[in-house]
């Protein structure tokens, strides 16, 4: 007795660390598009799931895909999401909800890359609802982070951007809210389905464009081993799966023309091998979308709003059309 009376004091300051912990991630943890993002997922049945990177966030709005199917579609897209981060997103839907399809937007060049410390590693994980997912990410794919990015998730943010957003942070949390008016500025929209829409810039003001180009082997097997084991949960849960390659700049295409036919190569033999159905809008799809440069906001593929919605219609019709025209006779 006398010694659990000695261990009390430890117990009462680790549970006012603790305290003090959560409370400065409240105040200062920024509330991010990825908050909405899964909140939507977890808490609403989508029949469609689109994971990926930033080209199928700017790129593809669910709404317009879907039209005419009588499905319902989230676009879980962001930048910087990784093989390791769209296994487990993917595993937090089907723990929550039943989707029917996960549709996997392809950028070859983040499967050549390692995820970089910093803000963007806990992007996804900091917004997973407690679960048996997010404790299997955290055993997988966190705890061997620097302890500093999982325990104080807010340190990793400039302080100046922190603090003058306390309010706003504390407002949004403590009233559960999700409106999509704090997530728009002056260069993208964000909607509820998880679709973000880039306002048209002129290509004189395009920011620098540096590709990762291709190189088979440069592949990393912790990238394609999480790619394998989405895939193998979805056929698993007999969830269909399908990959999509967005439309690219013509001028991208043209000067980097053998990476890029390289990578198309690959993922095209990767995906048939297993099963999955690769709609590549830059090889077998190239005419089915323009490829104007002044459709985009940048080389990197991200497309302007009307862009992004009239390929996104195009998309649909290809991906889904036979389904389509069965709601229209219907």
């Amino acid at each position: 007795m006398r010694s659990f009376k000695k261990v009390i004091p430890y117990l009462l300051c680790l549970a006012a660390a603790a305290l003090v912990i959560w409370f400065l991630d409240l105040m200062l943890y920024p509330c991010t598009y990825t908050r909405n993002d899964i909140h939507t997922v977890v808490s609403e049945q989508n029949d469609v799931i689109i994971l990926g990177t930033s080209n199928g966030k700017m790129n593809i709005d669910p709404d317009i895909m879907l039209e005419g199917t009588g499905m319902t579609g989230h676009n879980l897209c962001a930048g910087g999401q990784y093989p390791v981060d769209a296994y487990y997103l993917a595993k937090l839907v089907m723990e929550k909800q039943d989707p029917k399809m996960v549709i996997l937007e392809v950028d070859p060049s983040y499967y050549m890359l390692e995820k970089e410390p910093g803000n963007n590693y806990l992007l996804f994980y900091h917004e997973f609802p407690l679960s048996r997912t997010k404790l299997e990410y955290f055993r997988e794919g966190v705890m061997n982070l620097d302890f500093r990015a999982w325990l104080f998730p807010f340190y990793e943010y400039e302080l100046s951007y922190e603090v003058s957003h306390i309010g706003s942070n504390l407002s949004q949390k403590l009233s559960g809210e999700y409106s999509t008016d704090r997530l728009k500025n002056n260069i993208q929209i964000y909607h509820e389905n998880g679709f973000i829409e880039k306002l048209p810039v002129s290509p004189d003001k395009f920011p620098a464009y540096e590709p990762e180009l291709f190189e088979e082997q440069k592949l990393l097997p912790e990238n394609m081993k999480y790619i394998d084991a989405l895939i193998k949960l979805c056929q698993e849960k007999n969830i269909e799966i399908k990959a999509v390659s967005t439309p690219l700049p013509g001028a991208a295409l043209k000067k980097d023309e053998d990476n890029f036919l390289a990578a198309w190569k690959y993922f095209a033999e990767y995906f048939e091998e297993r099963g999955v159905t690769f709609y590549n809008f830059n090889r077998e799809l190239f005419k089915a979308y323009p490829h104007d440069t002044e459709l985009y906001v940048d080389l990197d593929g991200h497309m302007n709003g009307d862009s992004a919605r009239a390929y996104s219609k195009v998309l649909g019709q290809i991906m889904f059309g036979e389904q389509t025209k069965g709601e229209e006779n219907g």
